[in-house]
């Protein structure tokens, strides 16, 4: 068994205002908390990953698929391998999330190093 905690984790800033602690990196999967500022945008992009997730606090904005969702904390997501895809926080306080992607996010776990 490994264990950490999302403060302990290796973690990274890929844009200003969004930080990604890699609180689980296995064979077949990554698993990320994500605290994303007032303000800050995850903004379009893909990947080959599954994506997977749930707001835990705060408010936002997620895009993809041609939808657009209103997220509040409960909310929950996919989005499939390779779909264009967006997150805005919105409101005045960050936005906690975690998410699972599968394969496993090596290029974070190198960018955390």
């Amino acid at each position: 068994m490994e264990d950490t905690t999302w403060q302990k984790a290796p973690c990274l800033e890929p844009v200003p205002g969004v930080k990604i602690s890699i609180i689980g990196n296995g064979h077949n999967a990554s698993l990320c908390y994500i605290v994303i500022n007032p303000g800050a945008v995850v903004d379009w992009h893909s990947h080959p990953h599954e994506q997977m997730g749930t707001l835990l606090s705060g408010k936002g904005e997620l895009s993809s698929g041609g939808r657009t969702v209103k997220a509040t904390p409960g909310a929950a997501w996919r989005v499939p391998p390779n779909e264009e895809h967006r997150f805005e926080t919105t409101g005045d306080e960050p936005a906690v999330i975690i998410e699972a992607f599968s394969p496993p996010r090596v290029d974070y776990v190198i960018a955390a190093k």
